[in-house]
């Protein structure tokens, strides 16, 4: 409950998802009570937590569209996956031609792909296009990304699907398309998808839209713990993607070069199988539920969410992005005028039970896009950001909506 008695109702999914399924936790806790073997081994236990990483491998894959769950390869999160398919890709292409990589981005990501970039960039490792995005929607022309990209030059370009701030879904189908038409799989560049905000929200196949290298965390949209993440890896592209850390995998243990196969040559170290148990069960919940059944759901949150906040203009209210709500995804972030994003997501949690994220949701570019950067002239302090889970029912809303409401009335009446 709140400070005021209300009930505390969870609107930052978009960090981390919550509540999770029952079977989640559950299974986490038999892991460790029952099992506790990190799977490299031939003893019973050890072999049962092989089952459960295998498992959770061949339901990612059926997920995303992978033919086969040894192309499933198990990261720390979305950006230890993100860091790996870029830093991968850069320093391959660079083996491979002797020649400094080119890479395409855009100005809707994340700093999981801004941060690596740059830093490669810096140090002379990478030369970066970042392509700019429509203030009014978030959205990309695939036009200008396919046409940044050039055979032979560019290793790979990098698209957040939906945007951590604005909820706006890139055309990701489009540009995979086209990047896939600009040549042979050895020349064409690799297309990286950031997926940390669209997976386990809409349908996303890495075969139907030409994807190379699909990044995405556990604990958000796919509804498991912390810790967890992946990257699948269509096949064929790992001739492309040098490894970013090395170390013991359990198999070939007579060499002291690490292996080249599918999934060790990704995967040093000992998995996070008791994060993965419970993965494994948060993908299980999606795949019987439905990813259209769970898209259904969200939109008709998102639908009554967008238009109450839209006719709040007038008192002061403006939601950042107005992509329509087929290209969107459950977040949406918005500023007032009488309040600093900060201090209206403390009103809105002391007073409502209203939990926000308020900042700049490590999206830099973005925000200085849409003017609520604090580089920006006058300076903005980024925005309050409502981000929806399959958990969250209309009264929800309605009880959101509500808080916003009264507080635009305080600030008017101050």
């Amino acid at each position: 409950m709140s400070s005021q008695g209300q009930p505390r109702r969870y609107f930052d999914n978009a960090a981390t998802s919550f509540p999770k399924p029952p079977a989640v936790g559950a299974a986490m806790v038999r892991y460790m009570n029952e099992v506790g073997a990190a799977g490299r081994g031939a003893y019973a236990e050890a072999r049962q937590g092989a089952a459960v990483v295998q498992r959770c491998r061949e339901r990612v894959a059926r997920l995303v569209g992978s033919d086969s769950p040894e192309r499933v390869v198990f990261t720390h999160n979305a950006t230890d996956a993100l860091n790996l398919a870029i830093k991968g890709a850069a320093r391959a292409f660079a083996q491979r031609t002797g020649r400094r990589p080119h890479a395409v981005i855009t100005e809707m990501e994340h700093n999981s792909v801004l941060r690596p970039c740059n830093e490669l960039a810096r140090d002379g490792l990478l030369e970066l296009t970042t392509i700019p995005a429509d203030p009014a929607t978030g959205e990309v022309d695939p036009a200008d990304v396919i046409g940044a990209a050039a055979p032979g030059r560019t290793a790979f370009v990098a698209i957040n699907h939906a945007s951590n701030v604005t909820g706006t879904l890139q055309d990701i189908a489009a540009i995979g398309a086209g990047l896939r038409a600009l040549g042979e799989d050895d020349d064409r560049p690799l297309f990286v998808v950031d997926a940390s905000q669209s997976l386990g929200h809409v349908r996303v196949n890495v075969r139907e839209a030409h994807i190379d290298l699909l990044a995405f965390p556990g604990h958000k949209g796919l509804l498991g713990p912390t810790g967890t993440g992946a990257l699948a890896i269509v096949r064929g592209v790992e001739s492309r993607l040098a490894t970013v850390r090395e170390g013991g995998t359990g198999s070939v243990s007579e060499q002291d070069t690490h292996p080249a196969m599918l999934p060790e040559k990704y995967e040093a170290g000992s998995h996070n199988v008791v994060g993965i148990a419970g993965l494994s069960e948060g993908v299980a919940w999606l795949l019987e539920r439905g990813i259209d059944a769970v898209r259904e759901h969200e939109v008709a949150l998102m639908t009554p969410l967008l238009g109450a906040l839209e006719s709040m203009r007038a008192d002061g209210v403006r939601v950042l992005g107005r992509a329509p709500i087929d290209r969107r995804v459950g977040v949406v972030s918005f500023t007032h005028a009488d309040y600093a994003p900060a201090e209206l997501a403390s009103i809105l949690e002391s007073e409502f039970g209203i939990l926000t994220r308020a900042g700049l949701h490590c999206a830099p570019l973005v925000h200085r896009m849409l003017g609520t950067s604090p580089d920006c002239s006058p300076p903005g302090q980024g925005a309050v950001r409502l981000s929806l889970g399959p958990f969250l029912q209309r009264e929800d809303v309605d009880a959101a909506v509500h808080a916003v409401s009264a507080a635009c009335a305080r600030g008017a009446a101050a």
